[in-house]
């Protein structure tokens, strides 16, 4: 007998400012769904947030191993708070990012901003007089990291250069989200060996320019997310 696929409400409490309440609802909602099922495994969360995905994904893997990396000490606060119930998800505050300083300015609007980025890559997504509020962040350099089976980033810019630096040798999965054309190419070429495209969506920047003080050289641009499975693995089981 082919077996049903179900979807469960489960009442689930976090913290999060009110600004971020619908992008909490979205992640916890599936955003990251992919169809893939497995347990006991190794998962990157690198831009943690306030802490959705980590949640979602220890109800999603069951029994996997998650470090969630989020450099803003508010956002961390927040973070720790909502995962610190859930033994399995180790939190480290602190950025990811190649050839970085031990320490450098990053940018946030306020706690639990998720278009919060260090300030290096921040200038690609915000004018210029946006970037008021910044504060000294711990990086950590991704090459340092043990190769995972799961990776989930999200930083709002320079994921390209992030994903290019980590061991993906026992990677069996990557999801992404790129905050420009340019970080897009840089991951599907990072990418193209080795896995296939099971999501790769764009969204234009154009309609929301003037939503935020986003800089108007992103007309033309685009953000999205990408899901990316190894081809031939076996760690992670694929719903037909």
């Amino acid at each position: 007998m082919t077996p049903t696929v179900f979807k469960a409400t489960i009442p689930v409490h976090l913290e999060c400012p009110e600004p971020m309440r619908s992008a909490v609802e979205y992640v916890l909602a599936g955003e990251y769904e992919s169809g893939f099922d497995g347990a006991g495994l190794d998962i990157l969360d690198i831009g943690a947030n306030v802490g959705s995905f980590a949640v979602w994904a220890n109800l999603r893997w069951p029994a996997s191993r998650i470090a969630s990396y989020e450099p803003n000490p508010g956002t961390f606060a927040l973070l720790k708070r909502n995962t610190g119930h859930l033994p399995n998800v180790t939190a480290v505050n602190a950025a990811l990012f190649p050839g970085a300083r031990a320490k450098e300015p990053y940018f946030a609007r306020f706690d639990g901003d998720g278009e919060g980025g260090l300030a290096r890559y921040a200038g690609d997504t915000f004018e210029k007089h946006a970037l008021g509020r910044m504060v000294e962040v711990d990086v950590i350099d991704p090459a340092t990291l043990t190769s995972a089976d799961i990776v989930k980033i999200d930083i709002e810019g320079g994921e390209g250069e992030v994903l290019a630096a980590l061991d993906l040798s026992r990677t069996s999965l990557v999801l992404g989200e790129f905050q420009n054309r340019a970080n897009r190419k840089v991951m599907q070429q990072v990418l193209a060996k080795d896995f296939e495209a099971i999501l790769d969506e764009e969204c234009p920047w154009d309609p929301i320019l003037d939503y935020m003080d986003y800089k108007r050289e992103l007309i033309g641009d685009v953000y999205g997310r990408m899901f990316y499975a190894r081809r031939g693995q076996t760690k992670l089981m694929r719903r037909a």
